[in-house]
């Protein structure tokens, strides 16, 4: 018999990915999304489960993390839940209540309520950004947590996944946590800040870059990561995925050869700019304007780097896609869907 399963947040960039796989798989997927009513969150996982004739196993619900969902009905009689709603966003005038409340509330809410329920497994969706990137010079492994997370999205993400697994510990739930890198790939709705960088790089919109550096994930192999962790019973704790990293500049010129009509930075921007460039950003903050960017942002960018150690997810049996197909797999999404 096909297992049931929750996705949580299905109509995101991951959510969305994860359902497909799920479906491919032969799971059973209750997805919810915050407004089940709205065809922009709802019309793509149909035509997915479609396409796979897999319209029977796909329901959708509505679970908006910040209104108090009927938890206790969406999990009751499930096999595993699949917790990857958040708010996604970098930017915003209002970040606690925006970014940071949903994760830290809405989210540690949801495990609570799987506890009660008595759901028997859970995978949690966190990111490389509850990681961090110090120390530079050396991967960085499951052991590692962000020590300097100011930015509103890197607090939460860090701040959520102490709080999940501090309910794990006082709840007995299996609980294993999953840690992306900067996801792209194709089947998205709408961009994410990481597919926005891809979309940059193919539209110009970096004619220069700092030399810092990311490192990119496919969004099938997030998708697959979930799916492994949650069908291996010896799985634990948490589980860094990652393909490829390089400096942004780097980036690019595969980005380019991958995709000759792509428009990739020109040249690297040196770092007395950037501080130049946060210098002014402080000064719009002094003056009560919107500011993003200060000297101790700029020194953990430049301190640390992308690097991290995946031989725990490879020990699954996964290997990732190339970084050639991603960024060819998302400029093909980006113009097909005019995003």
């Amino acid at each position: 018999m096909a297992k049931k399963v929750v996705v949580t947040g299905a109509n995101g960039h991951v959510g969305t990915a994860l359902t497909k796989d799920l479906l491919e798989h032969g799971y059973n997927v209750l997805a919810t999304v915050r407004d089940a009513e709205d065809p922009s969150r709802t019309d793509h996982l149909r035509e997915i489960a479609n396409s796979l004739g897999a319209e029977e196993r796909l329901s959708i619900r509505s679970a908006d993390l910040m209104k108090h969902p009927p938890w206790a009905d969406i999990l009751s009689g499930i096999d595993g839940l699949f917790a990857v709603a958040a708010v996604f966003r970098t930017k915003s005038s209002d970040p606690e209540n925006e970014i940071v409340r949903p994760s830290t509330e809405g989210g540690i809410e949801l495990l609570r309520a799987a506890a009660e329920a008595g759901v028997p497994r859970v995978v949690y969706t966190s990111s490389v950004a509850a990681i961090g990137s110090l120390p530079g010079g050396r991967p960085k492994t499951e052991d590692d947590w962000n020590q300097d997370a100011t930015l509103p999205y890197t607090r939460a993400k860090t701040e959520a996944e102490r709080l999940a697994w501090k309910v794990a510990e006082e709840t007995g739930i299996d609980l294993r946590v999953v840690n992306p890198t900067m996801v792209w790939g194709p089947h998205f709705a709408r961009h994410t800040p990481s597919t926005h960088v891809a979309r940059s790089l193919l539209k110009g919109g970096f004619p220069a870059a700092p030399k810092s550096s990311f490192a990119i994930v496919d969004v099938r192999d997030v998708a697959t990561i979930h799916r492994l962790v949650f069908e291996e019973d010896s799985a634990s704790g948490r589980h860094i995925v990652s393909g490829e990293h390089g400096k942004m500049f780097e980036i690019g010129r595969r980005f380019k050869a991958a995709v000759p009509h792509s428009r990739p930075p020109r040249f690297q921007v040196p770092w007395f700019v950037v501080y130049l460039w946060a210098t002014l950003d402080m000064m719009k903050g002094a003056l009560g304007l919107k500011s993003t960017l200060n000297y101790r942002i700029v020194r953990s960018i430049k301190g640390g780097d992308s690097w991290v150690d995946t031989s725990k997810a490879r020990g699954l049996g996964w290997e990732p896609i190339s970084l050639e197909k991603t960024i060819l797999d998302t400029a093909e999404w980006i113009e097909k869907k005019g995003l």
